[in-house]
């Protein structure tokens, strides 16, 4: 791990901390943040005297982005000292020291989320910026030369407020938006890759990552996450290669070790960004948990791997033959294995449960669930989920034991 990497886990492990205080962290804004962290203004207060009061608040430090340095950030926060707030991108570019913060800090800036407030999306920024770069530069040029360009000869004073004539781009999907937050602020602030998965997550994982150390040592666990970090090297004592994986939930991350047989069995699936399902035994002995995995699979197969029944509630008397038909439609195309019940819920209150026929057995996926409940409601879909945990695997000394006794 870099200087750089080191210090962004520990930035993002101290912003955890605040949040777990009650703090809440603001994301870096060329006009609101200072050289390093400060705290800001809580949020306004509800008119809703139930409502519990605002959190307490702390700003994202300009210089604490990966690739921002003090000397970039001092000579920003001057400008916006004498010349107030930034309004645009060519308003920033021209009013900086593009020598101090030169272009590859203004795309560091734009990536993290610290230009948002300029009236565009970050695409958007970022297509923007070698033009307004290239217009500051002139402008500067002629400055040096005593000349006036011919935005001054209409103007004694040029207007912050004048903003180039900027298409508005689509915004970067989530997925990147998300990287590079997390690249640049050790940290994701305006969302999480795992939140369209974490219904999954709720649902197959056993713990989570914040539940692995009050484990006992040497325990079985399931956890559902990210993998968010993969260092690989050959062991010393082996020469077979190894590979060090960091998983990460929304309660925090965890190292999980890849070795021998499961090197080769499991690193296909363990890239950058993919969530995965881990079966392990964790390892409480020391500072931090960490993990051996039995099994790892991708998310988006843990439906398949863990669900024992597929339950459709439906209440009774709002049932009719078009309804019956759309869902006798939805069942044959995911034919499967799986048990289907039909939870009817009578008038009284009363609940029948309907076994259905082994020909309207299903597949569970999430593409199931999304489609019996965007036709039948929402809730409509629910599953009997397996949570046992197998037995842990013995390591190979434990196994020569066992052999030489015999």
């Amino acid at each position: 791990m870099t200087n750089d990497q080191a210090d962004l886990a520990k930035l993002a492990q101290y912003m955890a901390e605040a949040r777990d205080f009650g703090i809440e962290v603001v994301g870096p804004d060329v006009n609101e943040s200072e050289v390093r962290f400060a705290p800001v203004a809580p949020a306004q207060a509800s008119t809703d005297p139930s409502a519990p009061p605002p959190k307490p608040r702390i700003r994202f430090g300009l210089a604490a982005i990966k690739g921002v340095g003090e000397v970039a950030v001092e000579s920003l926060l001057e400008a916006r000292r004498q010349g107030g707030r930034f309004v645009s991108l060519p308003d920033f570019c021209e009013r900086i020291d593009t020598r101090a913060a030169n272009k590859k800090v203004l795309e560091c800036l734009i990536k993290a989320g610290a230009c948002d407030a300029l009236g565009f999306n970050r695409a958007s920024l970022m297509a923007q910026l070698d033009g307004a770069m290239a217009r500051a530069s002139s402008i500067a040029a002629d400055r040096v030369r005593g000349q006036s360009s011919l935005f001054d000869a209409f103007e004694s004073t040029p207007s912050p407020t004048t903003k180039t004539k900027a298409v508005e781009l689509p915004e970067w999907p989530a997925s990147e938006k998300l990287a590079y937050e997390k690249e640049l602020l050790g940290m994701y602030l305006t969302g999480h890759p795992l939140q369209p998965y974490e219904p999954l997550i709720r649902r197959f994982a056993v713990h989570s990552i914040a539940d692995l150390p009050t484990l006992e040592n040497r325990a079985m666990t399931r956890i559902g996450g990210l993998v968010s970090g993969l260092q690989e090297g050959i062991s010393k004592k082996s020469g077979k290669k190894y590979a060090m994986v960091t998983v990460e939930d929304l309660t925090g991350s965890v190292q999980m070790l890849l070795m021998n047989e499961n090197y080769d069995r499991f690193r296909s699936l363990l890239n950058i960004n993919v969530p995965v399902l881990v079966t392990a035994e964790v390892n409480t002995g020391e500072d931090r948990p960490k993990l051996f995995p039995q099994e790892i699979l991708r998310l988006e197969e843990a439906p398949r791997k863990f669900t024992r029944q597929v339950h459709v509630r439906l209440r009774a008397d709002a049932l009719d033959t078009v309804r019956l038909e759309a869902l006798r439609t939805l069942i044959e195309e995911h034919r499967g294995k799986i048990p289907l019940f039909l939870n009817l819920r009578m008038a009284n209150g009363a609940t029948a449960y309907l076994e259905a026929n082994d020909q309207f057995s299903v597949t569970p996926s999430a593409q199931l669930e999304e489609a019996i409940n965007a036709s039948m409601g929402v809730d409509t879909y629910w599953t009997r989920v397996d949570t046992s945990l197998p037995e842990r695997a013995p390591r190979k000394w434990e196994r020569r034991g066992s052999s030489d006794e015999g």
